[in-house]
């Protein structure tokens, strides 16, 4: 699998899960991946800006929350996440 797989298991993978469990305590680790707004009713605006607010504190990270607005999976989140941390 290549280095930037979305579902491949890295440092960011995992600390992209540890945000998404605490924002979505329902999820079980498997779930993680797959999730989205639109598989998770529990993913409004407030989950949303919960979720981006816990990315930033946790990869020392200034969100530009305009910049993730289209960011409405695991998948999508953790690629701008190694995207923004390999330019940061």
């Amino acid at each position: 699998m290549p280095e930037n797989h979305p579902s491949m298991p890295d440092a960011h993978f995992e600390r992209v899960a540890r945000c998404f469990e605490t924002v979505f305590p329902n999820l079980s680790p498997a779930e993680i991946p797959a999730a989205s707004s639109d598989s998770l009713a529990a993913w409004n605006s407030i989950a949303q800006v919960t979720l981006l607010s816990l990315i930033g504190e946790e990869f020392g990270l200034d969100i530009d929350f305009e910049e993730f607005e289209g960011a409405t999976s695991f998948a999508s989140i953790l690629a701008l996440v190694r995207a923004k941390t390999v330019s940061a």
